[in-house]
């Protein structure tokens, strides 16, 4: 097979191309290049990985903050013909090892905050000293940058970058993305989300998370131009929305961050044109609060997950109409079905068990064969979602098997109660979660984060939740918290909330 569809070849054209070659296409805190540098430090990092004694299929793990510096390294790691690992760079070094056991990686590349985690792993430590000061490409790179090295040409179908799965049972799993599924993935989510040459992305994701494709990679791949910041600060994102970025993408805790800042008011957010949205359930008033603070943005939301990227979505014009629930309708190209217990499909309405395939989505996990077996099945992807869809093909997420709550011998599903308790005037935030329970195995439980200036009383939200949701499903328990805890990938994570509440109760 050829080599066309690989993301470094698709980048030479971009960095190739007169009205292109001179186009700012990343910066940081720290500097920023053009898309005709970004190629050249690209190859010059490559022909530095091949000169270490790296060769083409040997994992390359990045512990690095957000950065340009970070950015080349994975591009030049693709182009070498070796497969960029980004590093969950809050795991312990246990977790780190146990997580890198498989990938068996030939070398760890770490800037100055990272080098103690990846020194601990105990695998060949490069260290970039310069990756987080102002100075040329040439030295935040240092010592891996060799301009003027042969090129090499990837093959499509071989093994490209790994993304770890969130772990939120065991390790970590590294899902593999081929050249060619890469490249499909980003053309998916460019034009599955429209962008053009003129868009900023303004990215304060971490790197190991699939906001990497979404949100830099993609935005590259369409020639348009991010913005990265190291970490998500809602006085520095509010800056960079008032200097001209135009593209945003975060969960709906980080919009409520951006509002509760007092130079929200008059930042110029008419400059912003795209906004997604996703990990955690959302609001008919978080969406209308965006439709009324940012007038100019298409406004869109999906789901996805590490093995399979972007597959379902709905678009501003399903805002307008008022649908706020549910995740949308599947992406062109996407087949996506709910299984009931017997393997047929569900009726409409009915949970079930979701199962996608798509061109773009992962090989498996590497180096784990049985846990790629059990996943990837013929008929599709199976990651442990539970689903439902309207006769419309609206899909509707209720949350993962193993976050199910089985009280009293009925099923309760997180997400479905969450969505009922975050439209009480009174709550902000929310997170459902089951709790052991003597009579009923497990009862239903929240932690709500009251609205400023207001109180959550848990008698008044039971009576709430009684005119949508079945007795059984209502929360037994309520608990205050000031901000609902989030996985290193910013989803809720009940099973921290769990332990919060446990921990609270036996105090």
């Amino acid at each position: 097979m050829g080599n066309d569809l690989t993301l470094p070849s698709w980048l030479r054209t971009i960095g190739g191309q007169p009205h292109g070659a001179h186009r700012r296409a990343l910066a940081d805190e720290h500097g920023e290049l053009t898309f005709a540098e970004l190629v050249a430090a690209m190859d010059a990092t490559a022909a530095a990985l091949r000169e270490s004694g790296a060769e083409p299929g040997d994992r390359i793990v990045t512990a690095m903050e957000p950065s340009v510096p970070h950015t080349v390294a994975i591009l030049g790691t693709l182009a070498a013909g070796m497969v960029a690992a980004p590093l969950n760079i809050r795991l312990t070094a246990p977790e780190a090892r146990a997580y890198l056991s498989a990938l068996k990686p030939t070398a760890l590349l770490a800037d100055p905050t990272y080098a103690p985690l990846a020194r601990e792993t105990g695998y060949r430590l490069v260290e970039l000293p310069a990756a987080n000061q102002p100075a040329p490409i040439a030295e935040r790179l240092a010592p891996l940058y060799h301009p003027g090295g042969d090129r090499i040409a990837p093959d499509e179908d071989e093994f490209a970058i790994v993304f770890g799965t969130g772990g939120t049972t065991g390790s970590p799993k590294a899902a593999v993305h081929t050249h060619r599924s890469l490249w499909l993935w980003l053309n998916t989510c460019a034009h599955g989300n429209p962008r053009v040459p003129s868009d900023v992305e303004l990215f304060f994701s971490p790197f190991f998370h699939i906001t990497l494709g979404t949100n830099l990679l993609t935005p590259l791949f369409a020639g348009g131009e991010v913005w990265i910041h190291r970490r998500f600060d809602p006085a520095a994102a509010l800056a960079a929305i008032d200097q001209g970025a135009s593209r945003l993408m975060g969960a709906p805790t980080m919009f409520a961050a951006l509002r509760a800042r007092p130079e929200y008011a008059t930042t110029r957010r008419e400059n912003v044109t795209a906004i997604r949205f996703g990990s955690a359930p959302s609001t008919g008033d978080f969406v209308r609060d965006l439709l009324r603070d940012f007038p100019n943005a298409r406004i869109r939301a999906g789901f996805g997950a590490t093995e399979f990227g972007s597959v379902l979505g709905f678009d501003h014009d399903d805002l307008l109409a008022g649908r706020f629930a549910g995740v949308g309708r599947p992406l062109p190209g996407a087949t996506v079905r709910i299984l009931g217990a017997d393997g047929r499909e569900a009726a409409p309405g009915v949970v079930g068990d979701l199962v996608v395939s798509c061109p773009w989505q992962t090989h498996g996990y590497y180096g784990l064969p049985d846990e790629t077996a059990a996943t990837f099945q013929a008929d599709g992807v199976h990651i442990g979602d539970l689903a439902s869809r309207s006769a419309e093909g609206w899909v509707t997420i209720a949350g993962r098997r193993k976050e199910m709550i089985i009280s009293g011998g009925e099923n309760v599903y997180p997400r479905e109660v969450e969505e009922v308790v975050l439209r009480h005037p009174d709550v902000a935030d929310a997170i459902v979660y089951g709790m052991p329970d003597e009579h009923w195995g497990e009862r239903v439980a929240a932690s709500v984060v009251a609205v400023a200036g207001r109180t959550v009383e848990p008698a008044a939200l039971r009576e709430y939740c009684r005119a949508e949701l079945a007795g059984y499903k209502i929360p037994k328990t309520v608990r205050l918290i000031t901000a609902v805890p989030l996985t290193a990938n910013n989803k809720p994570d009940r099973r921290q909330a769990r332990a919060d509440a446990l921990s609270a109760s036996q105090d």
